[in-house]
C-alpha cells in the first residue's frame, strides 16, 4: 500500500465505520498513520473502535455518532469536521433491503435511497469543494458487484449501487484536473453484518465469501490507480461476462440462483 498520508494528508473520514468494511478501512488507514473521523450510528461500537485505534496505532480519532437518514446529515457532518484537514473521504455507509420490491414498504425503500445514494452524493459535494481548495484529495465509494446488473429480490439495492459506480466514473473525469482521485470498489458476498441479516443461504450460491480486511486493502490500493475495482477473480469474471452477453441474461440467472437460495418462512 502506497503512502496514503503523504498523498492525501493527515485525516480521513469513514462513514459506516463501526463494523464490516468500514471498520476495516478505518483500521488500515490508522495503521498507515492517518487520523480518522469515524462516523456511524452505533455509539458503543464507535467508542470501542476509537479506543482500539488510538491505543494500537497512536493516531487521533474523532468519533461522530450521527443518524445518516436525516436530511441534514451531510451538512452537519461537514460542519463537525470543518476544522480538520481531511484529504480522503470514504463513502462506505449503506443498507440493504431484500425481497419483492412490492412487498417492501415505500418508507424502507426511501430510506435505502437516502443512505445509499443521496447521502454520499451530498457528502461528496461538500468535500469536493474542500478538496479543490486544498489542491488535492481522494474519494472512495463502496458499491457492490450487484451494481453491474439488475438483481431480483434486491432491486432497489442493486440500483443504488449502480448509481455509485456511474457517479464515481463521471467524477473521476471531472476531478482529474484538480488532483482529486476517485475510486469505487464493488465487492461480492463479504463477511459483514449487512449480509448476516439477509435471509439467503449463501452456501447455495456459486460465490466465495470475502473478508472485509482484504476488500478494504484492495480498495485503498486502487486509489489513484483505478477508477472501478471488483475484488476477487470470480467476481471480476462475472462482471466481465455481463458486458459480453445480452443484459437480460444475467438478471434472469440471478433470479434463479437467488430464488433457490432464499430462506422463506413458511406458516405452519
Amino acid at each position: 500500500m502506497k503512502d496514503l498520508k503523504t498523498k492525501y494528508g493527515p485525516w480521513a473520514i469513514v462513514t459506516g465505520a463501526s463494523s464490516g468494511i468500514g471498520k476495516a478501512f478505518s483500521m488500515l488507514l490508522a495503521k498507515n498513520g492517518i487520523n480518522i473521523v469515524a462516523v456511524a450510528r452505533n455509539k458503543d461500537n464507535l467508542v470501542k473502535l476509537q479506543t482500539h485505534l488510538e491505543n494500537e496505532y497512536d493516531v487521533k480519532v474523532k468519533s461522530i455518532s450521527l443518524d445518516l437518514f436525516e436530511s441534514n446529515a451531510a451538512l452537519r457532518l461537514g460542519e463537525l469536521t470543518s476544522d480538520l484537514d481531511i484529504g480522503l473521504l470514504v463513502n462506505n455507509a449503506g443498507i440493504q433491503n431484500h425481497g419483492l420490491f412490492s412487498d417492501i414498504t415505500e418508507n424502507d425503500e426511501l430510506k435505502l435511497v437516502t443512505l445509499n445514494v443521496s447521502f454520499p452524493m451530498q457528502l461528496s459535494h461538500i468535500f469536493i469543494r474542500r478538496f479543490k481548495q486544498r489542491g488535492k484529495g481522494g474519494i472512495l465509494f463502496t458499491s457492490s458487484a450487484f451494481g453491474y446488473l439488475g438483481v431480483p429480490f434486491f432491486a432497489n439495492y442493486a440500483a443504488s449501487k449502480a448509481y455509485l459506480i456511474t457517479f464515481a466514473e463521471a467524477l473521476n473525469v471531472e476531478l482529474k484536473p484538480y488532483d482529486i482521485d476517485v475510486t469505487v470498489i464493488s465487492p461480492g458476498y463479504t463477511n459483514t453484518p449487512i449480509h448476516d441479516s439477509v435471509p439467503v443461504d449463501y452456501s447455495k450460491l456459486p460465490i466465495l465469501q470475502q473478508q472485509p480486511e482484504l476488500v478494504a486493502q484492495i480498495g485503498l490500493n486502487a486509489m489513484g490507480r483505478k477508477v472501478t475495482v471488483v475484488p476477487g477473480l470470480m467476481n471480476k469474471s462475472l462482471v466481465w461476462m455481463t458486458r459480453l452477453i445480452p443484459r437480460s441474461w444475467p438478471t434472469k440467472w440471478a433470479s434463479i440462483l437467488i430464488g433457490n437460495a432464499r430462506i422463506v418462512e413458511r406458516s405452519s
